[in-house]
């Protein structure tokens, strides 16, 4: 390998870059093509005091890893600490030049202690890579974010590390050559395309529909956060939630308690359970002030069995439309769910949780959202749940997408514009019944399921 040759033509590959995106995605493709990777991602360090890591480029990841690897804190995995350059050389997973390097990662937390390797957020074992090399991006004697390369295959970066420390070194001046505004944009964009993805998911025997709009700059992103999640026999969950303040911090509370959700809920899918055990993990690591709202919902599309546990959150409504292609508002019933209201998650660690189990017809729609929307002011006047029910019942059809896109429309149009905004997020879910089901069941005398009070 002609080692200043390679250097050298990256070099220049990095200088001829038009833009700030382009930049920081011609270094993640280098560094993939170079080190023959599966996975690459690259965080700049944002917020107050250098406290979390936000992506700006990811390529050969899965949507799940970018979803929750999009933000992380300083302190919450190996990727924080080689960024704010909290490592030992003398440990042999670490290099002289401040990287870490790895070739057997399930051994890790084997031959060598918690207390050494630190706190691990677990998505790298997760996705089963065995091979991991994180490097510092470097101006001068700053680390200003990592470069993250991961692989199954095990023991593959031994030889490519040197080099690509080097680039990542001399390419740390580059990042600073940009305008602050462009590479705020260019993160807001990462941030947002992983933490809310413009199609709703695909989940047999539902229909979803998801409405969102967020911030236009980084000191106004909010953490509002959906999933859903098919547990197999157990059910679809669907989860909405809310993060406390605002920011980047806001945005990497969001990816890690969804994470937690899902980890905890595909232990024990009953939410009020799943829902105890995420808080007490949050109450453990968040900082005083910082909470979570969130609504969480276990619906079995078959059945229309539905158990809902709440957090501080808004109760999802129900709304009833009547058999037809076209219903008048005034025949179209919304009512809201009685699931008990619990506190917030993150709080604390000993609070015991309650859910609400009851029946979502085939002519409903589940309709969650997050106080973007119900909170939307003019004046003296929020939205409120009233307008929210008005909204859903003028939706030209039943259709999940049109009804969220309906319901989020009439609160941005309600929002005084002169006023700070929100995040602003609906999820809308129907159970898809076929009609000859359907027929089969009213030609039986089965009545459908009726609305719980």
């Amino acid at each position: 390998m002609d080692t200043l040759r390679e250097l050298t033509a990256i070099m220049e590959s990095l200088g001829r870059a038009r833009s700030f995106s382009e930049l920081v995605d011609r270094l993640t493709a280098w560094a993939r093509q170079f080190a023959q990777c599966q996975a690459a991602i690259l965080r700049l360090w944002q917020g107050p005091g250098n406290a979390w890591l936000a992506s700006c480029s990811s390529e050969g990841h899965s949507p799940d890893f970018v979803r929750h690897e999009t933000v992380v804190g300083h302190d919450d995995c190996l990727c924080g600490r080689v960024a704010a350059g909290q490592i030992d050389p003398a440990l042999p997973f670490y290099t002289l030049g401040g990287s870490f390097c790895w070739g057997r990662l399930s051994s890790l937390t084997e031959e060598f202690s918690a207390e050494v390797v630190g706190p691990l957020r677990g998505r790298c074992f997760d996705e089963a890579y065995q091979s991991v090399a994180i490097f510092p991006l470097r101006v001068d004697e700053r680390i200003i974010g990592s470069l993250h390369l991961a692989d199954r295959r095990p023991d593959h970066f031994t030889e490519c590390v040197p080099i690509i420390e080097a680039v990542c070194r001399m390419a740390g001046p580059l990042f600073l050559s940009y305008l602050d505004r462009d590479k705020e944009h260019a993160i807001l964009e990462a941030i947002q395309a992983a933490l809310m993805p413009p199609e709703p998911p695909v989940v047999e025997g539902l229909e979803i529909g998801v409405s969102f709009d967020s911030a236009t700059d980084l000191a106004r992103l909010g953490g509002d956060f959906c999933d859903v999640l098919d547990l197999g026999a157990a059910g679809v969950l669907i989860l909405v939630g809310d993060v406390a303040g605002k920011g980047v911090e806001a945005a990497g509370i969001a990816a890690k308690t969804r994470y937690v959700l899902g980890a905890q809920a595909g232990l024990d899918a009953e939410p009020a359970r799943f829902m105890e055990r995420t808080n007490a993990l949050l109450a453990r690591s968040l900082a005083p002030g910082r909470f979570v709202t969130a609504a969480a919902c276990l619906l079995d599309p078959g059945t229309g069995d539905l158990s809902t546990c709440l957090a501080g959150h808004p109760a999802p409504l129900k709304i009833s439309y009547p058999p037809g292609p076209e219903s008048p508002p005034a025949a179209v019933a919304a009512l809201e769910s009685r699931a008990p209201h619990n506190p917030p998650l993150g709080v604390h660690p000993e609070t015991k949780f309650r859910s609400h189990r009851e029946r979502l017809g085939p002519e409903q729609v589940l309709l969650l959202y997050t106080d973007g929307i119900s909170e939307a002011r003019r004046g003296k006047q929020v939205f409120g749940i009233e307008r929210i029910a008005e909204a859903a019942r003028r939706s030209p059809s039943a259709d999940p997408q049109e009804v969220a896109r309906r319901v989020h429309r009439e609160a941005v149009a309600f929002h005084d514009p002169s006023l700070p905004t929100d995040d602003r997020l609906v999820i809308a879910v129907r159970r898809r019944v076929s009609p000859a089901k359907t027929t089969a069941k009213r030609q039986q005398g089965v009545a459908v399921a009726p609305l719980t009070p």
